[in-house]
């Protein structure tokens, strides 16, 4: 039987063996979990010993693997959002923070909630309508950043920067091409690009690509169902018939988010003034 000595001696070559554990039927047993450190192993004619990690350090190791991946998923969210939602405010805008006052949201928490088994399959995406500051944006980030928690590739941009990208960079044919990379492409603000003939022809591969591909977008705009369907410019028809085709309208009716959050700044630089005013009077 092995006695302690052998084992320091063990010790000081082998990382997996300490001092204090113990021989056991021949084979060398970690102090700790009283687990086997050796194994015996058939080698051809010949049986040999073997070292092997004790069920303690298996539970370390194990523990180390997993804080790693999580460290990389952590790492891989960060990745996508930094390349994906290119304004920072977006980056904040979860499900969470609903109060309730759009009941369409209802369906976007859906679509998220079913995307990679549904609606990226099928290719189909949705169009958010309706008046300015009715949380048309909001909702499409909240879809965004749920969707890349769970390390979904989603590109958030808008015509706008598109068409202001495309007039700088050399290998126009790669910039487009990086729109496929993303399984959701989210544009929001459509009808606010500059509308020359050349902005919409870029409009046009954009949503076009998408088209043939059968990859999703999320459209949000101001226009109404009615001014999609019947453009004021007939060139406009191909790119609004393909996102009607491709996406399901949603109309946000709710209340107005941006002038309720105007009207509680103008209160709170009132009450300031007012405040001022006594504290000089």
């Amino acid at each position: 039987m092995m006695d302690l000595i052998s084992i320091e001696e063990i010790s000081k070559t082998c990382s997996i063996v300490d001092v204090n554990d113990y021989v056991k039927d021949g084979l060398i047993y970690c102090h700790k979990c009283n687990t086997p450190k050796e194994v015996v192993l058939d080698f051809l004619d010949k049986t040999r010993k073997v070292f092997c990690i004790c069920e303690c350090e298996k539970q370390i190791r194990d523990l180390k693997a997993e804080g790693f991946i999580a460290l990389q998923e952590k790492e891989n969210v960060r990745r996508l959002q930094t390349m994906g939602i290119q304004d920072d405010a977006f980056k904040k805008w979860t499900f969470d923070q609903d109060d309730g006052g759009q009941p369409n949201i209802e369906m976007a928490r859906i679509y998220a909630d079913n995307f990679m088994n549904d609606f990226f399959k099928t290719g189909m995406g949705m169009i958010f309508w309706g008046n300015v500051g009715r949380g048309k944006t909001f909702t499409a980030a909240c879809i965004a950043n749920q969707l890349i928690e769970n390390n979904v590739p989603v590109m958030m941009t808008s015509f706008a920067k598109i068409v202001d990208d495309i007039f700088s960079i050399q290998d126009k044919a790669g910039y487009f091409k990086e729109f496929s990379r993303y399984k959701l492409l989210i544009i929001d603000d459509l009808g606010a690009e500059r509308q020359t003939d050349y902005a919409m022809e870029q409009v046009y591969k954009v949503v076009d690509d998408r088209y043939k591909n059968n990859l999703p977008m999320i459209i949000t705009t101001n226009l109404t169902i009615n001014e999609l369907k019947n453009p004021k410019k007939v060139e406009y028809s191909r790119i609004y018939d393909r996102i009607l085709e491709e996406c399901v309208p949603v109309s946000f009716t709710g209340k107005n988010y941006r002038q309720e959050i105007r009207n509680e700044q103008i209160e709170w630089a009132k009450e300031k003034f007012r405040k001022e005013k006594r504290m000089g009077a």
